[in-house]
């Protein structure tokens, strides 16, 4: 590496550290627990959105349609992630539940 243009450098060692960290590659269940996490985040955004809007709405909480229907939807694509990842969980026999 001495006599390696200064460029280089960087790059050799990027191309080592990518050989060294794809020896791990995520298995289907912890894909799936990964998607059905991403999708409970949601769920406490959307949560939180609405709480706000409910919270300065005071008297129409009718204002907070759209907020509640986002809670909703978002709720619904975690309770099916959650469902997919058990099954796929199930079938490496490992857990698919969010906290590991």
């Amino acid at each position: 590496m001495r006599n390696a243009p200064r460029f280089l450098i960087p790059v050799m060692m990027c191309l080592a550290t990518n050989a060294v960290g794809s020896d791990y590659l995520p298995s289907d269940c912890d894909t799936a627990r990964d998607r059905a996490k991403s999708k409970y985040g949601a769920v406490r955004h959307y949560f939180d959105t609405f709480n706000r809007c409910v919270a300065q709405a005071a008297d129409d909480v009718g204002e907070c349609g759209a907020e509640l229907n986002d809670q909703q939807s978002a709720l619904g694509d975690f309770i099916f992630a959650q469902r997919v990842a058990q099954d796929i969980c199930g079938r490496e026999r490992t857990s698919g539940d969010l906290a590991q």
